[in-house]
């Protein structure tokens, strides 16, 4: 007996979910069919003992009498183009599921033209489960408008009695195929993921997990747009629903090699189901195979161990040569995609526990954003934000992203002028790397303002307590008798359960300070404790019930018990404009704060959004006005040079803030980092620094943007003094200990300078480009295969190929270090030509050097305010053309003036 079409799509899917299943699991799939299978229960039985392969259990099946008639009760309604269900005239079938089928189908009446993917029950009775995931899907597309979710249209039911739905027409490839075919480099795979995750994160917010994340899902269409599919198997979050059975995972209802591990298990799931197998996505598209294969797995035991169990191969070295070739990728543009920070962020995605997953769609898509940006990911332990200078040699366009920058340059790829203005950390070390040795700390009090805990209910305030740690450390650090720790590295211990006196020695205080933060609405509780650090003693605790309008003077009265406890003398006008700011504003500056310090286009957008609400309820609001200038910048430059538009939106809002208050030191800062970085006017970016130190000569960014200045003008010996007088309150920034080993390598301190870069990898591994600057520091001690070891860990290519090219040419491998610098051309040409001078200067390929010097001074590149201090530039020092540029660049010489001192 020859089976007809319909009944082999019956029997196909039936045996789909079954033979998968032991012999006990396929008796309880076999008693739990619906009804209107029970005359084909018998024939299935026989089918399933037959054979492990459906071809196998088909062909049993077509040898029983008495079958055709069981199967063509439950068949399809044999539908063939042209036919009419509802409205709609079907064009053409676009493909089956476990539960339905789908055909492309047009208006029949004319209402109009558009095509649409029509969606139908397989059966002509649905089993029940299979006709309440066909109607739930029905209510979940209907809820769902989103620009990357196919469409829902309408639904209805045929006379005939069989229901349909019509959703958008997606003319695409599934997202791998597509991606493949166009030879899409990573970082426009990474952007369609993020497509994806948006439209995922909508998806979660509106209560509805998809649970059925594979590529043939997520179709892009033509114009390189990505459309979410296939709600079949969504999960309404408000419903109490049964777990899933691992028969749905393994058979047609979903696809075990996407499944998460508690879908595997027919645990409950939640979101973080859908981020696990967007990341098997991830993986895929990134590695031309998946995390591991579960094909083969006979049982549902087997099956579930694998999912559930086996360990995922590193990404990076996981693809085997011939498997990029397969899919029509090339190998080196696959494997090597994935170290450093996006293997971290892949492996996190497809953690086997929920809660050492990303927490939302929205997470994952923050990290992936931040690896496109250059940016420290959170996937990466212990890591911190990167300031100007970072992300100048990583993007130039993005250089704006961290905090406003006062900053300074450096050379790119060699990370030998340090980053931004971010406080300097370190002078020469030996020791531990998690300590400051006894004979660095200067003797008298000292204390660090440990991040408050968000004792909230909802735990949704951690910005104000992070904010009024922040607001204590300013307070105290306008005693002149008293040490106080710069947020960045007091900040290091958040979330750490470390005991306070190990904090202490870390740091190198004699105090601590801690305490948390219950807010709800306008109410708040605030603890403080004092600790001396020798003994772990308290020396004072107090407990402030307070309304939120009171708050300015629960930090005063903090700041005052701190300062009697410790008996030194605090300033008492330290607030910006010496009046308190409405309390309802202050409150939405410290989230915009908070939003700002994420340095992501969208929390930069927010912080922006925030900072113009408080602006809105205090008018006259000066730092609200400098905070709102500040995200103005990072804003726009990080979707590009700013224009002359956008920055004289950034000057107007630094000039009401200094209208409405001549005395506050953000303002100032801001526009001299704006000066400093996108104008190049030297003379009003010193002014600004000038007016700060005659204001607050402690404003904590003063000693460091002090240096930035003296090192861009070539005033070595005085960057180095001022970098490590700024150690002194931020011992553990790996940014001042980057901006210090740039300014000892300058000032041929050599020795000096690899010790600080040792410590840096050894506080901070994960510091971008830390190995290159190691590599660069062993090249001037002539430790050449040291250099070169250095120079093959560093993780960024851009780094790695310059350092290499400089290394082998040091060493007489002329051949390879041509090699290296041609690759590095051929890659990051575009935003690496003041790299590239460098390399061809310590060649002493001059013309070369001196090209590309050229365009990296037409492109602005900020990296050139590193010209006078670069030793690789030295060949060049006594060029004309060196000294032409510098008079360009208005970099000759500046005025001496008392504010190149520090003041502490």
């Amino acid at each position: 007996m020859k089976l007809s079409t319909p009944q082999i799509a019956v029997l196909s899917r039936l045996l789909d979910e079954a033979l998968p299943l032991d012999a006990s699991g396929r008796r309880l799939w076999l008693d739990r069919l619906s009804p209107e299978y029970q005359d084909l229960t018998p024939a299935l039985w026989s089918a399933l003992l037959a054979g492990d392969s459906q071809a196998a259990g088909l062909e049993r099946l077509a040898t029983l009498p008495g079958l055709n008639s069981a199967v063509d009760a439950l068949a399809a309604n044999g539908l063939q183009p042209g036919a009419r269900v509802g409205p709609y005239e079907l064009i053409r079938p676009l493909g089956t599921g476990g539960m339905a089928e789908v055909w492309l189908a047009r208006r029949a009446d004319g209402a109009f033209k558009r095509e649409v993917a029509l969606k139908l029950p397989m059966l002509k009775h649905p089993r029940t489960d299979l006709e309440q995931r066909f109607s739930r899907e029905r209510d979940i597309l209907a809820s769902l408008e989103h620009p990357q979710i196919a469409r829902f249209y309408d639904a209805g039911i045929d006379p005939s009695g069989l229901p349909y739905f019509a959703m958008e027409y997606v003319r695409g490839e599934r997202l791998t195929t597509w991606c493949d075919a166009h030879r899409q480099r990573v970082s426009e795979r990474l952007k369609l993921v993020l497509q994806v995750l948006d439209a995922l994160q909508y998806a979660h917010a509106h209560e509805v997990i998809h649970r059925d994340i594979k590529p043939s899902n997520i179709l892009v269409n033509e114009a390189g747009q990505v459309r979410l599919l296939d709600f079949g198997v969504a999960k309404l979050l408000a419903r109490d629903e049964q777990k899933s059975q691992l028969t749905v995972v393994y058979g047609r209802g979903l696809t075990p090699e996407y499944a998460s591990p508690e879908m595997a298990r027919g645990d409950a799931v939640e979101p973080a189901s859908d981020v696990y197998s967007l990341g098997v996505v991830l993986f895929e598209l990134l590695t031309g195979c998946l995390p591991y294969r579960i094909s083969g797995w006979g049982t549902a035991a087997l099956l579930e161990e694998a999912i559930t169990a086996a360990e995922v191969t590193k990404p990076s070295t996981h693809l085997a040569p011939e498997a990029g070739a397969a899919r029509g990728v090339p190998q080196d543009k696959l494997v090597r995609q994935l170290s450093g920070d996006l293997d971290a962020i892949v492996l996190k995605a497809l953690a086997k526990a929920p809660p050492d997953r990303y927490d939302s769609a929205a997470a994952l898509a923050d990290d992936l954003q931040r690896h496109l940006l250059g940016q420290p990911v959170h996937a990466r332990p212990d890591r911190f934000t990167y300031r100007f200078a970072k992300l100048v040699r990583r993007r130039p366009t993005e250089w704006a992203t961290a905090a406003v920058a006062v900053l300074a340059a450096g050379s790119l790829t060699y990370l030998l002028v340090r980053p931004p203005h971010s406080v300097p950390v370190a002078a020469t070390f030996t020791a531990s790397p998690t300590r400051i040795e006894a004979d660095q700390l200067k003797p008298g009090k000292s204390i660090a303002v440990l991040p408050f805990l968000d004792m909230s209910e909802m735990k949704d305030q951690e910005y104000f307590s992070d904010g009024l740690s922040e607001e204590l450390i300013d307070h105290l650090v306008h005693s002149a008798d008293l040490r106080v720790i710069a947020r960045t590295s007091s900040f290091q211990f958040k979330g750490k359960s470390e005991d306070v006196r190990s904090i202490a020695r870390k740091l190198g205080v004699t105090h601590v300070l801690e305490g948390s933060v219950r807010k709800a609405g306008q109410q708040l509780r605030i603890t403080a404790q004092l600790i001396r650090a020798s003994d772990g003693a308290h020396l004072w605790s107090q407990t402030y019930d307070r309304n939120l309008f009171d708050i300015f003077k629960v930090q005063d009265e903090i700041g005052e018990k701190v300062a009697q406890a410790l008996d030194v003398a605090l300033r008492n006008d330290q607030r910006a404009g010496n009046q308190e700011p409405d309390a309802r504003a202050y409150n939405l500056v410290l989230e915009g704060n908070y939003f700002k310090a994420r340095s992501t286009l969208r929390d930069v957008e927010k912080a922006a959004q925030l900072y113009r609400q408080a602006i809105d309820i205090a008018p006259g609001y000066a730092l609200a006005w400098a905070r709102l200038a500040g995200a103005y910048l990072s804003e726009e430059t990080l979707k590009g040079p700013p224009s002359d538009e956008q920055s004289r939106r950034v000057l107007e809002a630094l000039g009401r803030a200094i209208q409405l208050d001549p005395n506050l030191s953000w303002a100032y800062y801001t526009r001299g980092a704006f000066e400093m970085n996108v104008t190049w006017n030297w003379a009003a970016a010193q002014a600004d620094t000038q007016r700060i130190r005659e204001i607050d000569p402690r404003f904590d960014l003063l000693t460091s943007a002090l240096g930035d200045i003296a090192l861009t003008f070539g005033e070595i010996d005085n960057a180095v003094e001022l970098y490590q007088q700024d150690i002194e309150r931020n011992p553990l920034n790996p940014n001042t200990l980057d901006s210090l080993g740039a300014a000892l390598c300058a000032a041929n301190r050599l020795q000096e300078c690899l010790q600080t870069r040792l410590r840096l990898l050894q506080l901070h591994p994960e510091f971008g480009g830390v190995n290159s600057s190691i590599g660069i520091a062993r090249l001037y001690l002539g430790q050449f295969p040291a250099a070169l070891e250095a120079m093959q860990k560093e993780s960024n290519e851009a780094y790695r190929l310059g350092g290499l090219a400089i290394v082998y040419s040091a060493m007489g491998r002329r051949t390879e270090s041509d090699a290296a610098l041609s690759s590095l051309i051929e890659k990051f040409a575009a935003s690496e030509a003041y790299g590239i001078a460098a390399v061809h200067a310590y060649r002493a390929q001059t013309d070369d050097a001196f090209r590309w010097l050229d365009r990296a001074y037409r492109q602005h590149h900020a990296a050139l305010l590193g010209l006078k201090a670069d030793p690789l530039l030295r060949n060049l020092h006594g060029d004309r053309r060196f000294q032409a540029l510098l008079i360009r660049m208005k970099l000759t010489a500046r005025r001496q003036s008392q504010d190149t001192q520090a003041h502490t």
